[in-house]
């Protein structure tokens, strides 16, 4: 009886033993890592300004919805455009309302400029996957390429060039987009280029040249009812979005798509910043890296045909027709957007009075 207590004593000072080498190199049981890991963001609220419709859906179900469930963090989606949750940015430098926000390609370079937004964080798991021009002015989320949709029932021939909207058939059925914002600065600078002229001293002959489209039947804001425009014959073309004609090319309208040449398509760049002063730097941080992390990134472009910023994604070559993806970026057209900036003023000016007015 004796040598059978001595046995389970020794066994347990062993067990102690082994318990207390393994904790000293650092090796917790698994359990308990796991447990460390959900229970790290454990009631803190993350607020994201983002935009609503289907990129809304696509963002809960890849990242906000497996966050929640994991972490039982919350995450709090404000919808809108870039413009609202842009100057609360700036109004509310140090102590934001959002800690994460979308932007696009020139408003994110801006704001890590001006320092309401933070530098991107090149040591999170996913950033070395993502392409070069993603990797600055803010984390890149996805990219598209601006070019013409037009519907391809009542247009002769197919749209291959900026210069084919001033073909003489097409005069007062070309859709503009409102003002200011980035596809009215790129149709202004596709136009300079398309047509030869210095965009830094030759404006007033690109609006000139801007006018010869008019009168113009619609500044596009809302994309519904500018697809059902074209499908009514009401329009024939617009600069737009590879990824927005896509989707509407999906639900069957007569529309078709033009990467046109002179210059070629325009580069845009949805971004994401993280708020300079957030409380909340680390969950932040964790909800960027699952933006751009090949899961996410496949169902942007899977499913709302954004193309994707992580050089690891593969899709089908069915979705690939649709995005910019592959070498295909290589072939967008990156503005001066240092430059077109500085104009804003003088170009929103210029077009109220010499597009907009009647």
């Amino acid at each position: 009886m004796k040598n059978l207590k001595r046995i389970l004593v020794v066994l347990l000072v062993v067990s102690m033993l082994f318990t207390a080498f393994a904790c000293s190199n650092g090796e917790e049981p698994q359990e308990s890592k796991s447990e460390a890991a959900s229970d790290q963001f454990k009631g803190e609220k993350l607020v994201v300004g983002v935009w609503g419709g289907t990129i809304e859906a696509v963002l809960r179900e890849a990242v906000v919805d497996p966050m929640e469930k994991e972490y039982g963090c919350s995450i709090e989606l404000v919808l809108g455009g870039t413009a609202d949750r842009r100057a609360k940015l700036y109004t509310e430098k140090g102590n934001p309302s959002m800690d994460v926000l979308f932007l696009n390609i020139f408003e994110s370079k801006q704001a890590v400029d001006a320092g309401v937004a933070q530098e991107v964080d090149s040591s999170l798991s996913n950033f070395d996957q993502l392409y070069d021009f993603a990797q600055t002015g803010g984390y890149g989320m996805s990219i598209m390429g601006l070019g013409i949709a037009y519907n391809n029932e009542l247009v002769s021939s197919p749209i291959t060039s900026w210069k084919d909207l001033w073909n003489p058939e097409y005069k007062g059925k070309i859709a503009f987009p409102n003002y200011p914002g980035f596809e009215g600065d790129a149709f202004i600078s596709a136009t300079a280029q398309a047509f030869g002229y210095d965009i830094e001293t030759q404006i007033d002959e690109v609006f000139a040249k801007l006018e010869e489209l008019k009168p113009v039947p619609m500044f596009y804001t809302s994309l519904d009812e500018l697809f059902l425009e074209i499908k009514l014959g009401n329009i024939l073309a617009a600069p737009l979005f590879n990824s927005y004609a896509n989707d509407y090319i999906e639900q069957g309208f007569p529309v078709g798509f033009a990467y046109p040449s002179d210059p070629g398509a325009i580069l845009a760049k949805d971004t994401i910043v993280i708020a300079e002063g957030t409380k909340h730097d680390a969950l932040a941080k964790e909800f960027v890296n699952r933006c751009i992390s090949v899961d996410t990134q496949t169902a942007y472009a899977e499913k709302i045909f954004f193309g994707p910023v992580n050089k690891n994604v593969v899709v089908s070559d069915d979705v690939a027709k649709k995005l910019v993806y592959g070498e295909n970026v290589e072939s967008l057209v990156n503005l001066d957007w240092d430059y077109i900036l500085l104009q804003q003023d003088a170009w929103t000016e210029m077009w109220n009075r010499r597009i907009a007015a009647d």
